[in-house]
């Protein structure tokens, strides 16, 4: 789709007009603690933008600004605002009901699309979101080897659960030593000995892991890892740690979990697990599962999930599976599948474009991107390979840096991720280059 560079810098000169954003987030403090729904949306600046619509690549604000949007809902909007395919197909099953709270042929094909793509799925289990997902994972872990523990990386993020918001970023003088990290509860009114289940290793060390499994591989019931560190800043494993991960592991009869939440059907139509070529024994999805409709799988071989059939452990769940994400989920596979050999070039050569463009035009702007997801910060290391090494970010002036982007109707997360879709081509991504340039220049 081609943009008009007249008619977007005429559709961006007002952008700075937030009265409408302003109005509703006074509204929104008196009835909603914070303002905001969730605290990822939190601290945007001067307040936060409220939208009215999304169509393809953009989004529009209550003040009738249009933005290029970046964020994608956090990801699962593969193919952007709005898509025919996902419209349709909700529209057809909200006709015929929304919420049976019984069985129904929709998600059974779901499932079988699932475990279509997903290399190693036999069985899957649905739920609502990412945090349902990596909540059941877990508890099927330990159901299936009668041991406590479960291991995960400093700066990985497996959802908000007690079980798992355990050292989701690095806390300084409490995290512990780098080689043996402290599991650090990740927010306050976690009851006490939640973390005491939870063992923390840093990110690309194998001989920290080694380490750990030497003194506690009888009692891991499993390792989940963010196979890419999307969450804690788009870090990709070393050459061979994945595998290294995997062969620790299997040796010690220790589950491997992968969180694809955000990885699935982004970096490849089978994930993370296709995208580097190394096996999970259970793989989480949520995110681009049905296209932006809330919904969230685990898969895995039909050896341990049978576990879940079998009670142990009980699984509930009244939006488990309902049709209405079970019908977007059917066309969202359905689409990936048969135009794979266009869609993921298409995502990959684009960010891929992005990358370079921001490292160029926009000096002083930390870039990592792997596959298509990307992040941008100020003050960090180029190739940082842990969470430790993001400790010199600058949050504040990469926030300055985002209110820059917003004013010049580039949409983009606070914390630094950037997603493409579909709807995204080259003019887009060259319109949020040149922006980023101007928006790192003002900041001097």
């Amino acid at each position: 789709m081609a943009v008009s560079r007249a008619t977007d810098r005429a559709s961006r000169s007002a952008v700075h007009d937030l009265s409408g954003s302003a109005d509703l987030y006074e509204r929104a403090r008196r009835v909603i603690p914070g303002g905001v729904t969730s605290i990822s949306r939190a601290g945007g600046l001067p307040h936060p933008v409220y939208f009215e619509r999304g169509q393809g690549p953009y989004l529009w604000d209550v003040d009738g600004k249009r933005y290029i949007d970046f964020v994608l809902g956090y990801g699962p909007l593969i193919f952007g605002h709005a898509p025919d395919l996902i419209a349709q197909a909700i529209a057809r099953q909200a006709a015929r009901g929304t919420m049976f709270g019984a069985q129904h042929r929709l998600e059974v094909e779901a499932a079988e699309r699932i475990a279509s793509v997903v290399p190693g799925a036999e069985q899957v289990v649905l739920s609502g979101s990412g945090t349902e997902a990596v909540m059941i994972a877990l508890r099927i872990a330990r159901a299936v080897t009668g041991r406590p523990l479960i291991l995960k990386f400093e700066g990985h993020y497996h959802g908000w659960s007690d079980s798992a918001f355990v050292s989701v970023a690095y806390r300084g003088a409490s995290a512990g030593p780098p080689e043996r990290p402290t599991s650090v509860s990740g927010t306050a009114g976690m009851p006490e000995g939640a973390t005491s289940g939870v063992l923390v290793a840093p990110w690309n060390d194998p001989a920290a892991l080694r380490a750990i499994f030497t003194e506690h591989g009888e009692r891991i019931a499993a390792v989940i890892a963010e196979p890419l560190m999307v969450n804690g800043g788009v870090i990709p494993p070393e050459l061979g740690f994945l595998e290294e991960l995997r062969q620790i592991t299997r040796a010690h009869g220790s589950l491997l979990i992968f969180d694809e939440v955000i990885t699935g059907f982004r970096l490849a139509l089978g994930g993370a697990q296709e995208y580097y070529g190394v096996g999970a024994d259970l793989a989480v999805f949520a995110k681009a599962i049905a296209g932006g409709v809330a919904m969230s799988a685990v898969t895995g071989p039909r050896a341990i999930l049978e576990a879940v059939g079998e009670g142990r452990p009980a699984h509930h769940g009244t939006f488990n599976g309902n049709p209405l994400a079970a019908a977007a989920a059917i066309a969202t596979i359905g689409y990936l599948s048969e135009h794979r050999a266009t869609v993921y070039p298409h995502l990959h050569g684009l960010m891929a474009r992005l990358a370079d463009g921001l490292r160029t035009s926009a000096p002083g702007l930390t870039v990592r991107h792997s596959g298509p997801v990307l992040h941008t910060s100020i003050g960090e290391p180029a190739t940082a390979r842990n969470a430790r090494d993001r400790a010199s970010a600058d949050s504040a002036a990469h926030a300055r840096f985002v209110q820059g982007l917003l004013a010049a109707g580039v949409h983009t997360a606070p914390r630094g991720l950037w997603y493409v879709s579909t709807a995204h081509a080259d003019e887009h991504v060259d319109l949020a280059i040149a922006a980023a340039g101007e928006a790192m220049a003002a900041l001097g």
